[in-house]
């Protein structure tokens, strides 16, 4: 019988890169005759453009194929959560209809988190494996299926009370004391429901390794603790799931990285959906001018009210004026500087002897990035889980220095400060011992197959 795997994954690259990347390791690790992956999007070209610039030759045993929503991200209201949510649920009849023609029927699917709704269409079509695939980190599934195994009003009494939800044999996850639960109830609902479904799952991959969540891992493994929430669905940690440097690659970034000195630059990035204000943009300006650091800055236009506003941003930007940067500012950092409209070519600029440091937005894509490629951060983080990102990377791994925000704004003094203890100080030199010594269990990670080789045949 022919091994075929189905993968669905919601907009955005921060869940089409570890779909992709697990569809190539079953295909090439795991016996799979063949792997179709589903990305879910609401811009069929611009998720085309995205993949196209890091995607691998065609391969006949592994298709990707892209399913064009009716509904514009832009067009829907609320957190940038209950969009994906509603953008899933709007797909649910494509997905059905997809598995349908596929020829042999997939035995095996796998879901992303914001997906899970999927696996009951599954169960109709009687599928026969049904997995999630978490493209963050285990800490962030601990809240996930915890939040799901509380009621309601539980819920909202212990993140009123205590302003943390303290998950069995986990660190609490810290909320945001001036803002009351109460507003957010569409989030803690679309929250509680993922996590149900998650543990109807057959299994439940994610993207992180032993070593970088030693105490979250050990936690599901105990049926004490979140063993007991998961209701025996076992845990795989399979990561990195990461898309690595592409040798040979040309691109005037990397030329310009080639003639600067060994880890001098810093790069900046705030990931494919990240935005900031105006006012934060020209801080962040003059704080890059003010360092005097070599820089590389990929910038977006400037967005007031939704931090992760360039996820469904249709507009592009290569050629607008970039008016929202100080006046002079591109001319008087011309030799120290870089900056680069709307994409870089990350991974290879994080794979580069001349990158020494990344401020970044946490998306855990962008932290895995960061630790495969041994380069300390300054952990900025805009919306979603991104805040827990930040707090696992800056006090657990202490692989990274946090901002802090004044009045909503990260000022150009701190930036400076920010940007010298990473690059400087003491402190980044025990960041930048730390996050390469992470590196080297994350190469061991990807030495090892941490799915059981006959899981799939059983």
């Amino acid at each position: 019988m022919e091994l075929h795997g189905a993968l669905v994954a919601s907009p955005g690259m921060g869940h089409a890169v570890p779909i992709l990347e697990l569809g190539k390791r079953l295909l090439n690790q795991h016996g799979f005759d063949r792997v179709t992956v589903f990305l879910v999007t609401d811009d069929v070209s611009r998720s085309k453009s995205l993949i196209g610039k890091t995607s691998t030759e065609e391969d006949p045993k592994f298709v990707i194929r892209f399913l064009q929503l009716g509904v514009s991200g832009q067009e829907l209201n609320g957190s940038l959560l209950t969009k994906l949510a509603e953008m899933m649920r709007e797909a649910l009849p494509q997905i059905k209809s997809a598995f349908m023609e596929l020829e042999p029927r997939p035995s095996v699917i796998v879901v992303d988190l914001l997906g899970t709704e999927a696996l009951a269409v599954a169960k109709e079509l009687q599928i026969m494996k049904k997995h999630v695939l978490v493209t963050t980190s285990a800490w962030f599934l601990a809240l996930t299926v915890y939040m799901a195994s509380l009621d309601k009003e539980t819920l909202l009494k212990q993140l009123r009370s205590r302003g943390a939800l303290l998950i069995p044999g986990c660190n609490p996850v810290m909320f945001d004391p001036v803002k009351d639960p109460s507003n957010y109830i569409r989030e803690l609902a679309e929250s509680q429901r993922i996590g149900a479904e998650v543990i109807t799952a057959d299994g439940v991959f994610v993207n992180t390794w032993h070593d970088l969540e030693p105490v979250t891992i050990g936690s599901f493994l105990d049926p004490e603790n979140l063993g007991r929430v998961m209701r025996g669905v076992p845990v795989h940690p399979v990561g990195p799931l990461v898309r690595f440097a592409e040798p040979g690659l040309k691109h005037d970034v990397l030329n310009w990285l080639d003639l600067q000195p060994k880890e001098s630059v810093v790069y900046v990035s705030f990931g494919s959906g990240g935005a900031l204000t105006a006012e934060q943009t020209m801080e962040l300006a003059y704080g890059l001018e003010l360092t005097g650091q070599r820089f590389i800055w990929v910038v977006r236009s400037p967005a007031e009210d939704d931090p992760s506003a360039s996820m469904f941003d249709k507009t592009k930007n290569q050629t607008e004026p970039l008016d929202y940067l100080p006046e002079g500012f591109l001319d008087r950092t011309k030799d120290i500087g870089l900056v680069v409209r709307t994409w870089a070519p990350q991974e290879e600029i994080l794979a580069h002897k001349s990158t020494g440091g990344f401020v970044s937005h946490c998306g855990w894509n962008s932290v895995l990035e960061s630790i495969v490629n041994g380069v300390p951060m300054i952990a900025w983080p805009l919306y979603s889980e991104q805040s827990m990102n930040a707090r696992l990377v800056s006090e657990e791994l202490k692989i990274a220095t946090r901002v802090g925000v004044d009045d909503g704004i990260v000022k150009k003094e701190e930036i400076v400060e920010m940007v010298k203890r990473m690059m400087d100080e003491e402190e980044g030199k025990e960041m930048r011992t730390n996050v390469k010594e992470l590196k080297k269990t994350a190469e061991e990670a990807l030495k090892k197959s941490h799915i059981p080789s006959s899981y799939f045949s059983q």
